[in-house]
Parts: structure tokens; sequence; C-alpha cells
């Protein structure tokens, strides 16, 4: 398969431009790790637009990349890429960007997972305690010794306490 000449100058620039923002993205996930440990709503909802930023480039790179390779007749997903690198990278300068990659934007989708898990957590306790205020007959959730969830006893209206 014969590439036109700037199709590989092309994807080592995206892969560059793409290890830049998903490094970028990293750091903003710790961020935002910390204003939500530490409750800081400003700083979260800083977090929160810039990674949305972030994810838009991501996303616009992805596109040209998609459509690069499928120009060039590549399949636009790893093994795509990779069967496109055997091709180009005869130097070996973008099989390691590709690397790097990947492994940011998993350390991200980790992180990503994690701050979820924190907001649903807070959010489920601030459920509970407006259940609580409210005097809504709601069961609290317990952990059992192995972990699982497990709903407590009939709650009784604040003004029964």
């Amino acid at each position: 398969m014969r590439a036109s000449e700037a199709a590989p100058e092309r994807l080592h620039d995206l892969l560059n431009q793409a290890v830049r923002d998903a490094l970028s993205l990293e750091a903003v996930l710790e961020r935002e790790t910390r204003a939500l440990s530490l409750r800081d709503l400003e700083k979260l909802d800083d977090a929160v637009t810039t990674k949305h930023q972030i994810a838009q480039s991501l996303e616009r790179i992805t596109r040209e990349q998609t459509t690069l390779l499928q120009a060039e007749g590549f399949e636009p997903d790893r093994q795509g890429i990779e069967a496109c690198l055997r091709v180009w990278d005869q130097e070996g300068l973008m099989r390691p960007l590709w690397g790097r990659l990947q492994d940011a934007m998993e350390r991200c989708r980790r992180h990503n997972q994690i701050n979820g898990g924190v907001v649903q957590t807070h959010q489920r306790q601030v459920q509970q305690a407006l259940q609580i205020l409210r005097g809504e007959d709601s069961r609290m959730e317990l952990y059992d010794p192995s972990g699982r969830t497990v709903a407590s006893g009939p709650s009784r209206h604040i003004s029964e306490a």
C-alpha cells in the first residue's frame, strides 16, 4: 500500500497532539479528584470545563485520524492503526507515541471511573440526608461484613427522633 506523501507525517502530528492532550486530560482529572475530595465547587467546575475542552480536542483528533486512516485504506481501529504503523513507521518514531497515548488514555479511564464513583457516593449521601430531613421512609444503605450494601431497618421521621 502506497501512502500519500503527507499522510505519515500528518499521522505523526496527530499522535503528538493526542499524547499532549491525553497528558493534559490526566492532569485535569487529578485536579478534579482533589476538588472532589475537598468539595471545592469552584475548582471542580474549572476542572470539568477544562476536561470538556480537552475531550473535544481529542474527539477532533480522533475524527481526523479516522479520516486519514480510511483514506489510506486502513481500518480506523486499534488493529488498523497498528497495521498502518507497521507500514509507515519505518524509523520507529510513531510506535512509541502510540504506546504513550494508549497508556495515558488507560490512566485517564481509571481516573475518570474513580471520580465518577466519588460523585455517585456524594450523590447517595446527599439523597439520604434529604430523605431524612423530609421525613421520608427510606432505608439507609449499610455494608455487611463482605462489603455488599444492605438496607437498614425502617427509618423514623426526624421529628420522632
